[in-house]
């Protein structure tokens, strides 16, 4: 009878597969074809509001008005990365010539990590210990290792544009047109404007340079190199996409807690108008709207953003940026990460707890050549009827009757099991188990065997 079930299903698919893709493109055809001049003929809801020119996509990894991010579009987009052929510069290196042997050297690109942080350390020290404006008035040790930071860069970034196969290639790499920009900035601030002002000095003489001394900022722009550090380091990489993905949040929150500021500082600079009360605080609307902000979001930091106004509107405006994405986003994360990883390990410890009861337990009823050798399922079944066996498997959310009734299934592919794959099996029959795709896999490779066990207790036709 089963051989005859089988027989019959194979000889009916290629059938229902003819009938399944007749549906398929029956429906497709009404879905994309009207009738001329037949008003009542619509097109379907779905296909209407996917293609509806007043509907959108959503924008990048957020849904149509969406405020967090989708988690499918997510999954596509990293999908599409792991399929997508990744950049690696040294594919479009040379294969001869000590410069592409010298760039591709693991030692040489840790020695010029470890430049770059010395450099980004030593940024700090020239702030706190340099006086001088320009680097021409600067102590003689500063302006040598200045120069010796500069003369290594430049070697770096010429040893990779030489080992290049082609130049213009280089300049499609993003990370050495920015480190190439970012050495561009050294050279002027070190070389360059040093000539122009000994230059200056002794043509013209005693000139304001005070334009020059603005050129002195592009050596913060340095220090955005340590980035480089990242791609060394996976769980900076994840945290940065993490503030990335995160930013639209973020920017509709600070939004909305801009407008509700606003709001209430036009409320209390009419009710507070012409009182002592609005003095220093509701003269104005700006005005209000920096106390209640400093007061309400920056409670600990409102005197050192009253320093910062005092300095000026661009250092306020730097300090309320500092202040939102330390405070505010950066903290905040750091507490997402720390409940997180709390949770895992509560977790991973609970799984534990669980696996060592059932171990326990079952290692106290079973006899000792049970345990040397293997547990067949008789062992097991008459152990699973023990009280205190039953209230330990209970305690951690197993299925006990499931695990009676369909001891089968842990047995379906061996007559006997060990200890731990024993206890993995009954895990398996908790109810907060979630289905993956192995265990359809199971599932699947546990009905072959059944039905070919039928099929062979079954008598052959002759």
């Amino acid at each position: 009878m089963i051989n005859q079930a089988i027989a019959e299903l194979q000889r009916a698919q290629p059938e229902l597969r003819e009938v399944r893709d007749r549906r398929v493109s029956t429906a497709s055809v009404r879905s994309m074809t009207t009738k001329e001049g037949d008003g009542n003929l619509k097109e379907p809801l779905l296909f209407k509001r996917q293609h509806s020119p007043g509907v959108s996509e959503g924008f990048g990894i957020f849904a149509q008005g969406a405020m967090f991010p989708d988690a499918d579009k997510i999954k596509d987009k990293v999908r599409a990365s792991l399929f997508s052929p990744e950049f690696n510069p040294e594919d479009i290196y040379k294969t001869t010539g000590w410069c592409q042997q010298v760039a591709r050297n693991q030692f040489f690109k840790n020695l010029t990590m470890f430049v770059i942080v010395l450099n980004a350390i030593w940024i700090g020290v020239d702030t706190d210990l340099n006086p001088a404006e320009l680097e021409v008035n600067s102590p003689l040790i500063f302006q040598v290792v200045d120069n010796i930071f500069c003369i290594f860069f430049c070697f770096e970034i010429t040893v990779r544009y030489f080992a290049y196969q082609q130049p213009c290639d280089a300049f499609k790499d993003f990370s050495f047109a920015f480190d190439f920009s970012l050495v561009l900035t050294m050279i002027w601030e070190v070389w360059v404007c040093s000539i122009i002002v000994v230059f200056m000095r002794t043509s013209v003489g005693g000139t304001n340079l005070s334009v020059l001394r603005l050129l002195r900022l592009f050596r913060l722009v340095r220090i955005a190199r340590v980035g480089r550090l990242m791609s060394s380091c996976r769980e900076l990489v994840v945290l940065v996409k993490g503030i990335g993905m995160g930013l639209r949040s973020v920017l509709s929150t600070l939004f909305l807690m801009m407008v509700v500021i606003y709001v209430f500082a036009i409320i209390f600079t009419q009710l507070f108008r012409d009182t002592e009360e609005a003095e220093g605080c509701y003269e104005n609307v700006l005005q209000s709207m920096n106390c209640l902000m400093l007061n309400v979001v920056f409670p600990e930091q409102q005197e050192l953003m009253q320093r910062m106004l005092q300095v000026g509107p661009t250092t306020y405006l730097l300090g309320i940026f500092y202040l939102l994405v330390t405070g505010l986003t950066v903290m905040n994360m750091l507490i997402g990460v720390l409940v997180e990883v709390v949770s895992v390990c509560a977790q991973v410890d609970k799984e534990e707890t669980a696996m060592k009861a059932v171990k326990d337990k079952i290692e106290d009823l079973l006899p000792a050549q049970a345990k040397k050798n293997a547990i067949t399922r008789d062992d097991f079944m008459s152990v699973i009827m023990d009280e205190d066996l039953v209230q330990t498997l209970s305690s951690i959310d197993v299925d006990v009757m499931s695990v009676v009734d369909y001891p089968e299934i842990m047995f379906h592919t061996t007559n006997a099991l060990s200890v731990p794959e024993l206890v993995d099996a009954v895990l398996q029959f908790r109810r907060t188990t979630s289905v993956s795709m192995m265990d359809i896999a199971q599932l699947r490779r546990f009905m072959v065997h059944e039905l070919e066990n039928i099929r062979g207790a079954m008598p052959q036709k002759n």
